[in-house]
C-alpha cells in the first residue's frame, strides 16, 4: 500500500529552540522541501513551547547545567538510556504522553500531509500520537546528531534518518525494529564547497597560512580558551577565528584573554558561517552536531577537541570511526594534530576529501521522497464515545454502515482501481475495529488492509437490485471497515459507484467531505476538504444553562409510540428506494411557508406517513434526526460529531400547511433548548463508564424504544461535479437501521436536486415503497401542480 499522496501540500516541521542545531536541521529540510515540491506550505512548531510556557526555559537551563556544571551526571544519564532499555522506554513514555497531547491540537489545526521532527521530544510525542491516537500522516525523525542515541530513534515513526551508514547499526541496536535509513547531512544549501582564497578575501582573513575556525555551537559550551591556546601552540602561523554564538559571556572572556593577540579573531553570533567555513582549513568543535555537519558539507576537515559529555563524546567517536573527523580528547593532542598537518598538508587534504565524498553521496531530497512515499506504521486509537456507540450496537442482523450511491452519466470509463482510490480517501478505512475488553475500550487499529483491495466491479442493468445487494452485505469490522463497488452496464451508458464504511468511522458529513475532496472540481467546492481523524477530544461543551434545559427535555420525552415500522430485525437484508426532488421547488416552497428546507422535508415525510393506507395509532411518529454540532475546530474532523433531536411528527389528518408549521415549531423548540447538545453530552458521559458497561448502556440508548425511525438532511454541492472527467449527476446518502426500527432515510442537496434514499427491511418494503412517492406528490401540492395526486 502506498500513502495517499506522495506530494504533500502542507508540511509540518517539529523542532525546538535547544541550541541552534535542531532549528538548523529544520531550515535545511524546509529549503529542500521547497526545492522538491514547489508551492508546498511549510509550518513550524517548537515542541517545547507547545509543552508549556516555562518548559523551554527550564529544559534549556537543565541541559546547560548538565553539560557545563555536572558533566559526569549528564554522561551517566546519557549512558543509562543506551544501556538500560527499560529506562529509555520509561523516559519515552513520560515525555511522549506529555508532548504528544500538546502537539495534538497543533496537528488537528494544521492538518499536515507530512510531519518531520528534528528534536527527540518531538519525535517521541509523534510516536505516542501514532500509538495512542492513530496518527496516520507520514512522519519522520531527522537525527541531526551523528550518533543516533536511543532517545532519537523510534519504532512508531515511518522512518528515522541518520547521517551515515556507520550509524545504522547503533540505531537499530539501540531501538530494535525501528525503520532507519541514511540521509544527506541536513544542512542548508549555503554550506557547500567553495574557493578558500575567495572566501578569505571576502572576509578579510589572511591569504597565507592556516585558518582555524572554532565553534562550540550557539550556546558556546566547553573550554574554548584551551582550544585557542593549543591551536596557536601547534601552528605558530595559524590564524584562529572563534565564533562564540549567543554566549556573550564567552565572547567577553575570550576577548579579554586574547585581545592583544593579532592571530585571534573573536566573534559573537555570525550570519556568514558558511563563508567562514569555506575560508578555513580546519573547523574545530566539541559536540559533533550541526557545526560538524555543516563543515563536512563544505568539504572541510573537522577536529573534535575535548568533546562535551554525552552526545558530544558519542558523536566524536562515530565521526572518527567514519573517517570524517579527528578526535583530540587529551591535553596537547590538538596542538600535536595542528603541528602534524603543518608538516604534512596532504593528511589534512585527505580528511577534506573524505568530507566532500560524504557530503555529495546523498541528496536531502531523497530522504524527503522516502518519507513522503512511506507506508505509515500501524497505529491505534481509542474510539470516541460518539463513534464507539455504533460499534456497540452493531450486530450481524443490524450492521451499522453508512454509505452513498454515486451515479455517473455516460462518459469516460471508470476503473476498479479508481474506485479503490476513492474509498482510500476516507480516514481510517485501511484499519479495523476492536470491541471493548474488560479494561480496554473499543479501538481502531490501522494498517490492516489496502483500501484498493476493498473495491470490486460488477456489470448490471438494474441499479436498484445492486444497491440492495451491496448494502445488504454486512461489514466484518474485524477485517474491513469499508467497501466499494463499481457498477457498469446501466441503461444509457451510466455507471454507479457504491461506497459504504462503518458508522464508527464516519458520519455522513465525513463521507461527503472525503469523496468530494478527490473530485475534479474539489478546488471550487466548499465541502471538498479531506477530513482527518482528530488527535484530541473534539466534543462539544455547551453552555451549562442550555445543557440543563436540553437534559430536562430529554428526560421528559418518554418512550416512542408503537408504529407499524417497529419490530425485531432478524436479517441484514435491506431494501432501498431512491428519490429525487427538484431542489429549486423545495427551497421555494420552504420560503413561502417561512421554514427551512430541512423542516419542510420532515413535514413532507410526516404527510407521506399520513397518506399511507396503514393506520397509525397513536397519531404520532417519533423521528430521530442527527444534528451536526461541527464548529470551526472540528469542521474537517472525521468521525461522528452530532447530537440528536427526537421530533414527534404529527401524522393525523390536517392541512399540509398546518403540518409544516407544527413540525417546524417542534424542531426549533428542541434545537433552541439544547436537545442536540444534551444528547451529545449523554453519549460522552456514557463513554466514561467501564468498557463493558458502556457497551450495554449504548445498546440501551440507541434502539426502538426511544424513536421509530432515523432521518438526516445534509447540505451538498449545487454545481456540477466531475470525477476523472465523468459527470457525477447524483449522490444518494444511505443510512443504517437502528435496532428495532424499520426505516432510515437521508436527504442531500446535489446539483439541482435533493436526493433521498430510504432504507428498510424486505418485510416492510411494501409499507415504505409509497413514502417517497407521497413526499413527491405533497411537494407538488405545495407548488400548485394540478397533477400532483
Amino acid at each position: 500500500m502506498t500513502s495517499a499522496s506522495t506530494r504533500p501540500g502542507r508540511l509540518l516541521i517539529v523542532s525546538a529552540n535547544m541550541g541552534e542545531g535542531h532549528n538548523a536541521t529544520g531550515r535545511a529540510l524546509h529549503e529542500a522541501a521547497e526545492r522538491l515540491w514547489p508551492g508546498v506550505e511549510v509550518h513550524w512548531v517548537d515542541v517545547l513551547d507547545a509543552m508549556g510556557a516555562r518548559t523551554g526555559p527550564v529544559f534549556r537551563r537543565v541541559y546547560a547545567l548538565g553539560v557545563e556544571r555536572a558533566p559526569k551526571l549528564y554522561q551517566f544519564f546519557y549512558a543509562s538510556l543506551w544501556h538500560y532499555r527499560w529506562f529509555a522506554r520509561a523516559a519515552k513514555a513520560v515525555i511522549g504522553g506529555w508532548s504528544g497531547r500538546k502537539l495534538a491540537p497543533v496537528l488537528d489545526s494544521l492538518r499536515p500531509d507530512l510531519v518531520i521532527s528534528t528534536y527527540p521530544m518531538g519525535s517521541t510525542g509523534l510516536e505516542w500520537l501514532r500509538r495512542h491516537r492513530g496518527l496516520t500522516v507520514p512522519t519522520g525523525a531527522w537525527i541531526s546528531d551523528f550518533a543516533p542515541h536511543p532517545s532519537w530513534v523510534h519504532t512508531g515513526v515511518d522512518v528515522n534518518l541518520v547521517m551515515h551508514r556507520i550509524a545504522l547499526a547503533p540505531a537499530r541496536r539501540g531501538v530494535p525494529g525501528a525503520p532507519v535509513e541514511v540521509s544527506a547531512p541536513p544542512v542548508s544549501s549555503a554550506f557547500r564547497p567553495g574557493d578558500r582564497g575567495q572566501a578569505r578575501t571576502a572576509l578579510g582573513l589572511p591569504s597565507d597560512g592556516t585558518v582555524a575556525l572554532v565553534s562550540c555551537g550557539s550556546l558556546g559550551f566547553g573550554r574554548a580558551d584551551e582550544t585557542v591556546r593549543e591551536l596557536l601552540a601547534g601552528d605558530p602561523e595559524a590564524h584562529v577565528v572563534v565564533v562564540a554564538g549567543r554566549n556573550t559571556r564567552l565572547r567577553d572572556e575570550l576577548g579579554n584573554r586574547f585581545g592583544g593577540e593579532p592571530r585571534v579573531d573573536v566573534r559573537g553570533w555570525v550570519r556568514d558561517m558558511a563563508e567562514l567555513m569555506r575560508a578555513a582549513d580546519v573547523v574545530v568543535t566539541n559536540a559533533g552536531g550541526a557545526t560538524a555537519l555543516e563543515a563536512i558539507a563544505c568539504g572541510r576537515a573537522v577536529l573534535l577537541h575535548n568533546p562535551i559529555a554525552g552526545h558530544g563524546q558519542a558523536n566524536a567517536a562515530l565521526l572518527a570511526a567514519a573517517g570524517l573527523a579527528r578526535v583530540c580528547a587529551s591535553s596537547g593532542e590538538l596542538a600535536r594534530a595542528m603541528s602534524e598537518y603543518r608538516r604534512d598538508p596532504e593528511a589534512l587534504r585527505a580528511l577534506e576529501r573524505a568530507a566532500h565524498r560524504h557530503a555529495t553521496g546523498h541528496r536531502l531530497e531523497d530522504g524527503l521522497r522516502t518519507l513522503a512515499s512511506a507506508v505509515p506504521v500501524s497505529g491505534s486509537r481509542p474510539l470516541r464515545p460518539g463513534d464507539a456507540l455504533f460499534l456497540h450496537v452493531d450486530t450481524s442482523a443490524v450492521p451499522q454502515h453508512v454509505g452513498t450511491v454515486l451515479v455517473f452519466e455516460q462518459g469516460p470509463e471508470l476503473t476498479r482501481e479508481q474506485v479503490g482510490s476513492l474509498l482510500a480517501v476516507v480516514p481510517g478505512v485501511e484499519g479495523v475495529l476492536r470491541r471493548p475488553g474488560v479494561l480496554r475500550g473499543s479501538r481502531w487499529t490501522g494498517g490492516a488492509r489496502d483500501p484498493r483491495d476493498l473495491a470490486d466491479e460488477v456489470s448490471s442493468d438494474d441499479l436498484a437490485a445492486e444497491v440492495d445487494r451491496f448494502f445488504s452485505e454486512p461489514l466484518d469490522h474485524r477485517r474491513a471497515v469499508g467497501a466499494a463497488r463499481l457498477v457498469s452496464g446501466l441503461p444509457g451508458g451510466r455507471r454507479a459507484v457504491l461506497v459504504k464504511v462503518h458508522h464508527a468511522l464516519a458520519d455522513g458529513i465525513t463521507l461527503l467531505q472525503a469523496l468530494l475532496s478527490r473530485t475534479d472540481d474539489a478546488a471550487t467546492l466548499s465541502w471538498a476538504s479531506k477530513p482527518a481523524a482528530p488527535l484530541r477530544d473534539t466534543g462539544v461543551r455547551a453552555d451549562p444553562r442550555l445543557l440543563a434545559r436540553g437534559l430536562w427535555r430529554l428526560a421528559r420525552a418518554g418512550r416512542a409510540p408503537a408504529t407499524p415500522l417497529d419490530g425485531h430485525i432478524r436479517t441484514p437484508l435491506r431494501r432501498h428506494e431512491l428519490l429525487r426532488l427538484p431542489g429549486k421547488q423545495v427551497r421555494a416552497a420552504a420560503r413561502s411557508l417561512g421554514v427551512s428546507p430541512t423542516e419542510l422535508l420532515l413535514a413532507l415525510f410526516s404527510e407521506a406517513l399520513h397518506d399511507n393506507p396503514q393506520p397509525w395509532q397513536p397519531e404520532k411518529f417519533r423521528l430521530m434526526v442527527p444534528w451536526s454540532l461541527r464548529g470551526t475546530e472540528n469542521l474537517r474532523a472525521a468521525g461522528n460529531h452530532t447530537g440528536a433531536v427526537s421530533v414527534d411528527l404529527p401524522v393525523g389528518s390536517m392541512p399540509l400547511s398546518r403540518r409544516v408549521e407544527l413540525v417546524a415549531r417542534a424542531l426549533r423548540e428542541r434545537t433552541a433548548t439544547g436537545v442536540p447538545e444534551a444528547a451529545h453530552t449523554v453519549v460522552r458521559l456514557l463513554g466514561k463508564l467501564p468498557p463493558r458497561v458502556h457497551a450495554v448502556a449504548a445498546r440501551w440508548a440507541y434502539r426502538r424504544e426511544w424513536f421509530n425511525a432515523i432521518a438526516t438532511v445534509m447540505p451538498g454541492p449545487r454545481r456540477k461535479v466531475h470525477w476523472h472527467g465523468a459527470e457525477l449527476s447524483a449522490a444518494y446518502p444511505v443510512l443504517a437501521l437502528a435496532p428495532g426500527t424499520g426505516l432510515a432515510w437521508g436527504a442531500l442537496t446535489w446539483g439541482r436536486w435533493i436526493t433521498l434514499s430510504f432504507t428498510t427491511t424486505p418485510s416492510l418494503a411494501p409499507l415504505v415503497e409509497g413514502v417517497g412517492k407521497h413526499m413527491d406528490a405533497a411537494l407538488r401540492d405545495l407548488a400548485g401542480d394540478p397533477g400532483a395526486r
